[in-house]
């Protein structure tokens, strides 16, 4: 098998940081400056700021640019559902993206002189596609090279499993709800990752922290080893009737899945040991973009990434994805990327207490061996 089958990982995913201009009337282009082309098919968009206001924005090419979740309030929002206005992104650009005229020069995304950071992964250039390889019938899009796909499903209250197309068992699903108002008012994005618990998952509620991971009675969603999830399907379950959090009856939920890549992503976990001489963590490849949380702690998901930390030193940046946990920096984040995975440089509790379990999730800035078996350089 080849080292990686993308040598070039900002064909795939880059992280793109910008200064606002309080610009305000009119759609406003923005250019990747990555070594290649990159038209975005999954979008996270952060303001850096810390005044309150430090909205997390997701959007993606299954609903469109102009539908986004929010990390503090609402329902998905855009085209579909707010009367024709997009209130974001107006489009996915050939190497980059155009934010929309509405809350121009606010904090949103373009307040002056106020810094953002983007993560993007490349668009798939794939149609939908029906699936029925599970008990629950949905619609696939996905992206074979970069190893995610989106899943639309109708929820019919009841356990049940649900197709993927990825072709291996995803290592991580990330569920986003549709319907959010149509669901008895549900707010969750029910979060699991290979390094949850058999049965278990993260619930990440609007305007809360993210909690430990949980058995929720309003359903979780899970791909774990124990069958749980497999080549063709993840699950949903255990629920009561309402089965809010993943599939309650009638409506429409969608789901972010992710298989690894070599080279390029990897999902897994690693045991704090509570010392300034953290843990290693292999990952084959550079990072450009790292998630880490604790399993047993509410202190929410920290992010690293190249945009904010373009060189190893005593300032590593965290923020939180999908909660509201600001970007900030302090002798507890402290963090290398290295040319292989990633190392802790701190005893912080929420990345590093000694014996705890934490999960991770990780995207390359370029593979540790290209696929002609040449090294990469170290930072």
């Amino acid at each position: 098998m080849a080292y990686t089958t993308i040598d070039n990982s900002e064909s795939a995913f880059l992280t793109f940081k910008y200064t606002g201009t309080g610009t305000t009337g009119s759609t406003l282009a923005r250019t990747f400056d990555g070594s290649v082309n990159l038209k975005p098919g999954l979008f996270y968009q952060m303001r850096l700021e810390s005044d309150g206001h430090a909205t997390n924005i997701m959007e993606c090419e299954y609903l469109g640019a102009g539908v986004h979740w929010l990390s503090t309030s609402g329902d998905a929002k855009g085209s579909s559902f707010s009367g024709g206005t997009k209130e974001n992104l107006e489009s996915f650009d050939t190497n980059g993206f155009t934010h929309a005229t509405t809350n121009q020069g606010s904090y949103y995304h373009n307040q002056d002189g106020d810094e953002y950071i983007v993560w993007a992964w490349a668009e798939t250039a794939a149609s939908n596609v029906s699936n029925t390889d599970g008990s629950i019938s949905s619609t696939v899009r996905v992206h074979p090279t970069s190893g995610f796909s989106f899943v639309n499903w109708t929820g019919t209250s009841a356990d049940g499993t649900i197709g993927h197309g990825l072709g291996a068992r995803p290592k991580a699903c990330w569920m986003y709800p549709i319907q959010v108002t149509a669901n008895n008012g549900n707010t969750q994005r029910v979060w699991w990752w290979e390094a949850n618990s058999d049965g278990y998952n993260i619930n990440n509620g609007l305007n809360e922290s993210q909690r430990v991971e949980a058995n929720n009675t309003n359903g979780i969603i899970t791909a774990h080893a124990s069958g749980e999830g497999t080549s063709t399907v993840f699950s949903v379950k255990e629920g009561n009737s309402s089965f809010e959090n993943v599939n309650h009856s009638s409506q429409n939920y969608m789901a972010i899945c992710w298989k690894e890549v070599q080279g390029f992503s990897k999902f897994g976990s690693f045991k704090g040991n509570g010392d300034d001489n953290g843990a290693f963590v292999y990952c084959g490849f550079k990072p450009a973009l790292v998630m880490i949380r604790a399993m047993d702690r509410e202190e929410g998901t920290f992010c690293y990434d190249n945009g904010r930390n373009p060189i190893n030193d005593d300032t590593s940046y965290i923020m939180g994805v999908n909660d509201n946990q600001r970007h900030f920096a302090d002798t507890n984040t402290r963090f290398d990327f290295v040319s292989n995975g990633f190392k802790l440089r701190d005893n912080g509790p929420a990345r590093n207490t000694n014996g705890t379990l934490y999960g991770f999730c990780a995207w390359a800035e370029n593979p540790f061996v290209t696929s002609k078996g040449i090294p990469t350089l170290a930072r």
